[in-house]
């Protein structure tokens, strides 16, 4: 269940975000999203089945095709409590490094700071929380990397469908025009 509610929602998917803005949203059924996420949600419910996760063999990417440059997979770091407090990349796609650089193998802390750290653990903690995959928007990459809209829907993946092992990431980055130039 989202911690907004359904107008909440609503606002946050359709009106603009400020730069220093990021929002958590679950999805719910019948949510107006983007089609390429609308399809990987799809695709990825289909692939969970009864199952309380999807894991890793339902992202295989063989069966991502066009997608795969927008992919990231994030291994979580858990505190005692059991909350994500960072994440090393395990995998990133072509635009993904693009935007960011290549950071396979590192912290999410350590290559880009707190701010970035700050939203990972926050939208895998949701995803946590909800049992569910959820969507992040935020008008800018990191601090200092603003005019776009970024859009990124989290899957949470379990090994043994009980603990969280890895999040599904697919991000999409459209870059807005900077005014008065």
């Amino acid at each position: 269940m989202s911690s907004f509610g359904d107008d909440e929602n609503r606002r946050l998917i359709n009106e603009p975000l400020r730069a220093d803005q990021f929002y958590v949203v679950t999805l719910e059924e019948g949510m107006a999203i983007r089609e390429d996420m609308a399809w990987l949600l799809d695709r990825l419910a289909e692939k969970k089945g009864d199952r309380r996760f999807n894991n890793r063999a339902d992202v295989a990417p063989s069966s991502l095709g066009r997608y795969l440059p927008h992919i990231t997979i994030l291994e979580p770091l858990y505190d005692d409590a059991g909350l994500v407090v960072d994440a090393r990349y395990r995998l990133m796609g072509t635009e993904i490094s693009a935007l960011y650089g290549e950071a396979t193998g590192k912290l999410v802390s350590d290559y880009h700071g707190e701010d970035v750290r700050r939203r990972v653990c926050k939208i895998s903690n949701h995803c946590l929380e909800s049992g569910k995959p959820a969507l992040g928007l935020s008008k800018a990459l990191s601090d200092g990397r603003q005019f776009v809209d970024v859009s990124v829907l989290y899957f949470p993946l379990s090994a043994d469908d009980e603990t969280v092992d890895q999040f599904f990431i697919y991000s999409a980055v459209e870059r807005n025009p900077m005014g008065g130039f």
